[in-house]
């Protein structure tokens, strides 16, 4: 049985999943695997930050209501128009829709609500224009070749923005694994079917296949019948499919606990096998081939605790995330818990902020489950911590 924090060394010794190409479209989420580089300076050209007219500014620098300038305009830009054979003279001015590259010869842009047309020869300019006014220079955004993306950034809708605007339309990343979420046990039922006396729904698989869901993985679920054989079977098969295997429960040393036993039978390696954590402790963590398999416990808040601080941490491990453990941050402690000294506890609270200060929400009077789905945070106590006080500080990691 080995701590928390030695289980979190072997998660972190994973490789991630060999990069791929990916268009920009489908990178939502991912992990850049190079460092990236601007195919192009955005704007290309110089560019009108407003509708409006095109001018010298010196044509226009007393202009003002009162005393107003009259300028010929010689034609019309639009963005994606041809520019070159259009010129602005000391006298003349160019209609210029926002975006549009600005003409040789102008300096400024004068917008629309600072003129008064005469007719479609002319233009009456009320305002001055600095040099440079309402002029997006070229590169201003992006230059060409400057780096736009590191290896280990998550590309979020901005960032993948970017890189459109830099000239790029896809990206080195690392991909989504393949998951499967697999419940074991003959007392389970599938969601959708009645749980008649006996029987308990397959809660574990659902959560587990949600909290990968919300991480961009779209697992594959399967529930499987307390059957060595088929244990077996299943497991062989399934590896050789999927990047991670998470199983629930089966994995204590009872008789009808069998999920070990196939492990075991189909050549998984264990890197771990239980923690010392509670909820939780049950928890293994193996290889097949290069498949990495987490065994989860049974029960609803360990095998929860374990998938937060386990197996979804090794997920994103072979996403490519440098620090795939959840958030961490301190916390003011409403209530007192107790620590043992050689065991991590780990407790279910809800958390506000106060003062700037985060503060914990017991979940008193709370089911498991719902105490599950109302948390905010793990509290940690750690072990050698043989308790925390009311108002003290302690660790949590946050998980919702």
């Amino acid at each position: 049985m080995i701590s928390l924090t030695q289980a979190h060394q072997h998660i972190n010794m994973l490789s991630p999943l060999p990069p791929v190409i990916v268009p920009l479209e489908k990178a939502l989420g991912l992990i850049c695997a190079v460092e990236l580089r601007a195919a192009t300076s955005c704007p290309t050209v110089d560019s009108s930050l407003k509708d409006g007219f095109a001018v010298l500014s010196t044509d226009i620098a007393n202009a003002t209501v009162h005393n107003p300038v009259t300028l010929t305009v010689a034609g019309a830009l639009t963005a994606g128009d041809d520019v070159d054979k259009l010129c602005v003279q000391s006298g003349t001015a160019i209609r210029i829709m926002t975006g549009a590259s600005i003409p040789s010869g102008a300096t400024a842009v004068l917008a629309s609500e600072f003129t008064r047309g005469i007719n479609a020869e002319q233009v009456i300019a009320t305002a001055d224009a600095a040099e440079g006014r309402n002029i997006l220079r070229k590169g201003s955004d992006i230059v060409q070749d400057q780096i736009v993306a590191h290896k280990g950034d998550l590309l979020s809708p901005a960032h993948l923005g970017l890189l459109a605007a830099a000239g790029l339309n896809e990206v080195l990343c690392y991909p989504v694994p393949k998951v499967a979420v697999v419940a074991t046990g003959s007392e389970l039922v599938l969601p959708g079917e009645p749980v008649t006396v006996g029987k308990v729904a397959a809660s574990n698989m659902v959560t587990a296949a949600a909290e990968l869901q919300r991480l961009g993985v779209h697992a594959s679920t399967i529930l499987i019948r307390d059957n060595l054989e088929q244990l077996q079977a299943q497991f062989k098969q399934l590896v050789q499919q999927v990047d991670v295997l998470i199983t629930c429960g089966g994995v204590l040393d009872g008789d009808k606990d069998l999920t070990m036993r196939a492990m075991e039978q189909i050549g998984m390696e264990k890197i771990f096998h239980r923690v010392r954590i509670g909820p939780g402790k049950g928890a293994c963590m193996g290889r097949v081939g290069d498949t990495v398999v987490f065994n989860l416990p049974g029960g609803p808040p360990s095998n929860h605790v374990a998938l937060l601080l386990l197996a979804l941490p090794g997920v994103r491990k072979l996403m490519g995330f440098s620090d795939p453990l959840p958030p961490k941050n301190k916390v003011i402690m409403a209530e007192e818990f107790n620590g043992q000294k050689n065991w991590t506890q780990l407790i279910y609270s809800g958390v506000k902020q106060e003062q700037g200060s985060f503060v914990t929400v017991p979940a008193d009077d709370m089911s498991r489950f719902e105490a599950m789905a109302e948390a905010d945070i793990l509290i940690e106590i750690p072990e050698g911590c043989t308790g925390i006080g009311k108002a003290a500080l302690a660790g949590a990691w946050f998980v919702k």
